[in-house]
């Protein structure tokens, strides 16, 4: 059988725009549908366009959607699919559908695979190819679909041994070509349950890793078939196990597998700085951080278990390990103003942290806040290409719609990344570059100075990138214009 994944292009620029990095749920399942011996083929639309001749073809399509690129599925996709193809099976899964399953089979997918689908997928492969009995399709866990106008939910499905799954092959996707960097998992779930995240109920709140071994075969294979390659770790929470995150870097350096690094941690992994230490020794070069907010209320209020107080100093800790740091904010939490958003620039700024993103908080189903501005009646914008970060979609509690959109996409970013600010990390970080032998434990002078000269062009783009986002959210501001009320308290 011949089976087609798509991973619609996202509707704006974000800020994996320029790095090609796909997202590996449809790798992931179609390298397990390859193993089973159907030929398998994947389109993301960031990297390469759909060739519609391979869809006519298709035995099966396979769609994986965020909420921002659901649309592009809905209104784009699935209708052309079906002009090329009509009777071709369409599926779908993804953190969206996951939670709004029939909403996606109301738009056109005929199946819809909840949570993870590691198990599920193939077992509907076999289901599909032995026969099709309607009995056996209830036992697929984590399935949903519509019999009539019945709607038909199977229960959520186990949670999967990681060690069990097989190494993505990235050479299914179309025009992937040799990357300049590859992205791995190496864990899922998170401890943790802030309000506005809704990973927990995607993946579940036990902390699940792949052993180190099977790490290092992951790595291998991808150094094999690439080369030596940088490797972004995608999990949610890289350090939410410092014991396990040590030995994973001790595993990396002992065979020889050191390379550039970066990945995702929480602030407060600097409590531990022979964690960071052996990090920087493996090769990263840069965390990804979600401070969130410098307000101690919205802080609180998120369940993030994080103090203002303590950011400051647990910043300066990373950077004495040489490892740079891209911090995402989000604003728009009911204890925010527009205060907060001037204080998150200048933290930015003072902290001389290199890369930034503020995002505009928004709804994100599955997750707690999600719930509860639909029971608030907060929200306004439904168009979901629209729930990307960039844009406010509900009503702020401390200030209006308009005067959120404004403080976070067409005055913080802009400052953020100014000429000024990017010429002056630059100069401060090769100063403690060429310091560094003085005061630092660990001085790698040439590596932190590529990291610099990375971090000068990440900044350029971003630069570019605001410049870029000024006239569509312009537009944006016309249109909510009429939604300039503040929450009702």
């Amino acid at each position: 059988m011949y089976i087609v994944g798509i991973e619609p292009k996202a509707p704006g620029l974000h800020m994996f725009s320029q790095s090609r990095l796909p997202r590996l749920g449809l790798p992931l399942l179609l390298t397990i549908a390859e193993k089973m011996g159907h030929k398998c083929l994947i389109f993301c639309e960031e990297i390469a366009p759909i060739l519609w001749e391979e869809i006519e073809k298709a035995d099966m399509i396979l769609i994986s959607v965020t909420t921002s690129t659901a649309p592009r599925a809905y209104d784009d996709l699935i209708p052309r699919i079906r002009e090329f193809n009509p009777n071709v099976p369409i599926l779908m899964g993804g953190p969206h559908v996951t939670f709004l399953a029939e909403e996606a089979l109301d738009k056109g997918a005929d199946y819809v695979f909840r949570h993870e689908a590691d198990e599920s997928s193939p077992q509907f492969l076999e289901w599909w190819m032995k026969g099709k009995d309607p009995k056996e399709l209830l036992k697929i866990l984590g399935l949903s679909f519509k019999i009539g106008d019945q709607y038909c939910h199977n229960p959520d499905p186990e949670l999967v041994d990681l060690d069990t799954l097989p190494t993505p092959n990235l050479d299914l996707i179309f025009g992937y070509g040799k990357p300049s960097s590859i992205s791995i998992i190496t864990s899922r779930g998170c401890p943790f349950n802030c309000e506005f995240c809704s990973e927990t109920a995607m993946f579940g709140r036990e902390y699940r890793f792949l052993s180190e071994q099977k790490v290092l075969e992951d790595i291998k294979y991808y150094d094999k078939r690439y080369g030596k390659t940088p490797i972004f770790i995608a999990d949610d929470n890289l350090g939410a196990n410092p014991l396990r995150l040590e030995r994973l870097c001790q595993a990396i350096i002992d065979n020889g597998l050191v390379r550039p690094l970066s990945g995702q941690v929480r602030l407060d992994l600097a409590k531990r700085p022979q964690t960071l230490a052996i990090m920087a020794q493996a090769g990263f070069e840069r965390a990804f951080i979600g401070y969130e907010s410098t307000n101690p209320e919205s802080l609180k209020a998120m369940g993030k278990g994080l103090k203002y107080e303590e950011m400051e100093g647990y910043t300066k800790i990373f950077h004495q390990f040489g490892i740079a740091i891209h911090a995402m904010w989000v604003i728009g939490f009911d204890q925010d103003t527009l205060a907060t958003v001037k204080n998150n620039i200048r933290a930015s700024i003072r902290w001389l942290i290199e890369t930034t993103q503020i995002l505009i908080l928004g709804p994100s189903p599955g997750a707690s806040l999600y719930k509860r501005l639909i029971r608030e009646n907060r929200i306004f914008i439904w168009d979901l290409t629209k729930w990307d970060g960039h844009h406010a979609v509900f009503y702020p509690r401390n200030m209006t719609a308009r005067q959120l959109q404004i403080a976070v996409m067409l005055e913080a970013m802009p400052k953020l990344y100014s000429y000024w600010q990017t010429v002056k990390i630059f100069i401060v970080n090769n100063w403690k570059i060429a310091t560094g032998f003085l005061r630092r434990r660990h001085w790698h002078p040439f590596r932190e100075f590529k990291i610099n000269l990375i971090t000068l062009f990440a900044r350029l783009w971003g630069r570019t990138a605001t410049r870029k986002m000024k006239k569509p959210i312009r537009e944006y501001l016309k249109q909510i214009q009429f939604f300039s009320q503040k929450a009702r308290s």
